[in-house]
């Protein structure tokens, strides 16, 4: 499985590869120079081609970015390579993933990273806020090198994958909230997120259903062990949750679910490609926007009417229909039956 831009890209050794855009690769320079990342060591450490002139993109496989990131920690013995407001000393992401998988819940492992914060303080301050059935996850960039775009970017990104990686499920996001502007040309925020993202806020955050909170930490001692040793390869591998535009198509419906922002338009926007080029994408993938939409009702009616703790008048508000009768004919359609036939 590989993802990209636009398409997938299967590299020769069944790695997985991502085009990074150019303005990726102009953030990275400009990084690099600022910090002094040793990138020509770090390129040939990973058996890389030295840059040609004027290349726009750059493929990127899971293999060369472990071996290039495990080169840089090492030279710069800054586990945040020089960009954060104090040197994060080799190490400290072990300790910390060893604090945080014994959590119970996410719930209990976000709060536990607030407790150990201030013991280190390289690390960025992390917020988290719930309301009206949402949670808001942000990120205090403040001490932390320029340039603040790439940083939030990217730092959002991981923080997305560490918890894809600990609940061994993708957590869907209803929005992440960056504080620059939309770079210009391709972007990749589809592919990094599958979720709508606001440029200009006043945060760097992840917001999702405060429901998810309750998700267990399923990951034992050995998964730790094996992905420290692996690092940070297993984080880049959180890639592969997104792997169908059906995938993220149900995914963007789930979160949204009942609300605004659910149409083929809005959803073709959240994963960043016009409406046209995602039905072509769902018909190579034998599905529709409507029928998922559809399928992702049917099953969230199904489950409600199951338990019969919710009325039908109350169901078919929170799904979105304009009126009970509305929802009782797509639920005819749907199954043949009406809603009280599942009570």
């Amino acid at each position: 499985m590989a993802a990209t831009l636009h398409n997938d890209i299967q590299t020769p050794d069944g790695d997985f590869g991502y085009v990074m855009p150019a303005h990726r690769i102009r953030e990275i320079a400009r990084l690099a120079i600022r910090c002094g990342w040793d990138l020509d060591g770090a390129r040939r450490a990973a058996g890389m081609p030295a840059p040609t002139p004027g290349q726009p993109t750059a493929l990127i496989t899971r293999t060369t970015a472990t071996t290039v990131l495990q080169h840089l920690w090492a030279s710069t013995n800054d586990e945040l390579l020089g960009v954060g407001p104090k040197p994060v000393s080799l190490g400290t992401f072990r300790l910390l993933a060893f604090a945080l998988c014994s959590a119970p819940t996410l719930a209990t492992a976000l709060k536990r990273f607030e407790q150990c914060r201030p013991a280190l303080p390289g690390m960025p301050a992390v917020n988290l806020s719930s309301g009206d059935g949402a949670t808001t996850l942000s990120i205090d960039l403040t001490g932390f090198t320029e340039p603040v775009d790439f940083l939030a970017d990217v730092l959002l990104a991981l923080t997305h994958r560490a918890i894809n990686w600990a609940i061994r499920r993708p957590l869907c996001l209803q929005r992440v909230d960056l504080p620059h502007p939309r770079p210009r040309g391709n972007t990749d925020y589809h592919m990094l997120f599958g979720a709508p993202v606001e440029f200009f806020a006043p945060r760097t955050a992840l917001i999702f259903d405060s429901a998810a909170l309750s998700e267990p930490i399923v990951r034992t001692q050995h998964d730790v062990e094996t992905f420290l040793f692996n690092s940070p390869s297993g984080i880049i591998s959180q890639f592969d949750f997104y792997s169908s535009h059906s995938d993220r198509v149900r995914r963007i419906i789930e979160a949204r679910l009942g609300g605004q922002g659910c149409t083929a338009d809005e959803i073709a926007a959240g994963i960043g490609m016009s409406r046209q080029t995602l039905r072509r994408r769902l018909r190579d993938e034998n599905t529709s926007v409507t029928d998922i939409k559809d399928d992702v009702l049917r099953e969230a009616a199904i489950a409600s009417l199951a338990k019969g703790t919710e009325t039908i008048a109350a169901l078919s508000q929170r799904l979105g229909f304009s009126e009970p009768s509305a929802f009782t004919r797509a639920f005819r359609r749907w199954t043949g039956q009406p809603p009280t036939h599942y009570r």
